[in-house]
């Protein structure tokens, strides 16, 4: 069995000389190889331009996206109307998007040459590594025609940003419009319960003054009260000693007004002024708690008339500054609406210019490609040939 293996094991030698022995086989298919690949790429083939317009993008929104709504309306408007942000990743996606070769097509008349799938097909999109750079390539067998290609789509997608900005912007200056309705009549409605309740006969603030006054005047009377209670101690004390006193207390006094001489005793004096003090001390006992009974009634009238007061002027300012932020909010809105985004957002590097030299076919390449192919061949049919050769050989000794 070992010796049977030994025979049909093939030697390096036995190899090389079957290539030898068929070098003219291998240099015919090799050359022909070549001239196909030749004529393919030189007479064939059309020659391709490749024609390269540059775009730099910028970042629409460079405000920060994530927004906390904790109940501030600004923040909850900019979070509603915010426009994303977008990155070149994302404007290298909308390029090709239908839109834009839509809008290319019907600009350049080319209906009948393309369709969107294989206009997209042949642009091709490059982001420059570490830049907001975007380049976009058209290859075409009319110089002329790759350049109106590649121009056309850098245009209409310039346009095709700006639009879709201002369409999202309109969308969102109609809610706010019509928020911002709702609001004013909020803030109107709140308004006219303000005015209703300050045209009422008496205010907070003109309680709160009366309320002051009789404080005041309730402050004198208890400290009047107090000197009449001190003064009538006095004279009880005068009293008493005038009383202990027999002659010492009376004294012989011209009336000036009729001209009569009477006895003015000092007791009789003191008595009368002690009725004068005791009278005006009935006079305070029966004022004093009238004007503090007073004082609980409009003390508790203020604070009611103040609580109504702080509700309906916390609603009107709360109104109010919704309605201001709405309105704040319209005026960017209409003011991005009329901004060319487009314009702003995506700059144009660098146009594309008619190519004078072809990038394609390769000839060098494709010539390179045939003369592999070529060897390939030619040394594929050569074994074929030796093979087929000694399988008939064999074959014939068998029969012998």
């Amino acid at each position: 069995m070992e010796q049977q293996y030994n025979q049909d094991e093939i030697s390096l030698r036995e190899l090389i000389e079957a290539l030898l022995r068929q070098k003219r086989l291998i240099a015919i298919i090799t050359i022909v190889s070549v001239l196909l690949a030749g004529i393919y790429s030189f007479v064939i083939l059309d020659p391709t331009y490749e024609s390269r317009m540059m775009l730099m993008a910028a970042n629409v929104n460079p405000q920060n996206t994530e927004i906390a709504v904790d109940g501030d309306v600004d923040k909850l408007l900019d979070a509603m109307t915010n426009i994303p942000t977008m990155n070149v990743e994302s404007y290298r996606q909308q390029i090709t998007t239908p839109e834009v070769l839509r809008k290319t097509i019907e600009e350049l008349d080319l209906g009948e040459i393309y369709t969107i799938g294989s206009l997209a097909r042949k642009i091709q999109l490059e982001i420059v590594n570490d830049t907001q750079l975007i380049t976009i390539k058209v290859e075409d067998t009319d110089p002329e025609m790759a350049a109106a290609i590649v121009n056309s789509v850098g245009e209409n997608f310039i346009k095709y940003v700006t639009e879709s900005t201002k369409s999202r912007a309109n969308a969102s200056s109609e809610y706010v419009a019509n928020q911002m309705e709702i609001e004013k009549s909020n803030y109107d409605d709140a308004l006219l319960e303000q005015k209703e309740l300050l045209s009422q006969p008496r205010s907070s603030q003109e309680v709160s003054m009366e309320m002051e006054a009789i404080l005041t005047q309730l402050t004198e009377f208890k400290t009047e009260e107090n000197s009449l209670e001190v003064r009538k101690d006095a004279l009880n004390a005068s009293i008493q000693v005038a009383a202990n006193t027999p002659g010492n207390g009376s004294s012989l006094t011209l009336n000036q007004n009729t001209g009569r001489v009477i006895l003015d005793s000092s007791e009789a004096t003191l008595r009368m002024e002690l009725a004068e003090v005791e009278s005006k001390l009935d006079s305070m006992a029966r004022l004093i708690p009238e004007l503090e009974k007073s004082v609980e009634e409009l003390r508790v009238e203020y604070q009611d008339k103040y609580h109504r007061e702080s509700i309906i002027t916390q609603r009107v300012d709360r109104a109010k500054g919704i309605y201001e932020s709405f309105l704040k909010k319209y005026e960017e809105l209409r003011v991005t609406e009329s901004a060319q985004i487009g314009e702003a957002s995506v700059v144009v590097v660098s146009r594309g210019y008619a190519p004078v030299n072809p990038v394609g076919p390769r000839k060098a390449l494709n010539m390179a490609i045939g003369l592999v192919l070529g060897l390939m061949v030619g040394v594929f049919a050569a074994f074929f040939i030796e093979y087929w050769k000694q399988s008939d050989v064999d074959s014939k000794k068998g029969t012998v």
